[in-house]
């Protein structure tokens, strides 16, 4: 897991041609213009998600997501929103993982996963060891846009 702003990411992650990608997406703002969903970066390599929410309270249980396929490169563009994180070593999905969504699930306390406090201009890179629990408040809840750059893993 990184956690960052754009101008420091290529000097904190070795990079390859899709992260490269993702990255100048980023530093040129390429989802303005854009409504909520899938945003065409480089075909199934490296596309975007645009959501917009309201972020919530945790409660003493929240759901974990897990990736084997994708990178997530989670930015927040406007808003503030806590990421729960924890390793996926030890982790029992409460639903398996699906191909097709490239997701698996489980409920774990949100005590005992490091909490990640994101603002507008911040990112978090959330790699296949890595599960994450999004869109929770960060002080208050409140509206957040965020992009979600998915980033195929290079075999």
């Amino acid at each position: 897991m990184i956690v960052t702003d754009v101008r420091h990411l290529p000097t904190q992650l070795r990079t390859t041609l899709a992260l490269e990608q993702a990255i100048e997406f980023l530093r040129r703002a390429g989802w303005q213009g854009h409504a909520d969903g899938r945003i065409p970066i480089d075909g199934n390599q490296v596309y975007g998600m645009l959501q917009s929410y309201e972020t919530k309270t945790p409660t003493e249980t929240v759901l974990f997501e897990g990736h084997r396929m994708y990178i997530d490169i989670q930015y927040i563009i406007e808003g503030k929103e806590t990421i729960y994180w924890m390793p996926t070593s030890g982790l029992i999905p409460t639903t398996p993982y699906d191909e097709a969504k490239d997701v698996w699930l489980c409920q774990s306390a949100h005590d005992r996963a490091v909490p990640i406090g994101l603002s507008a201009g911040q990112l978090a890179v959330f790699f296949p060891e890595d599960a994450h629990s999004p869109k929770h408040m960060f002080g208050a809840p409140m509206r957040v846009r965020k992009i979600v750059i998915k980033v195929l893993v290079e075999p």
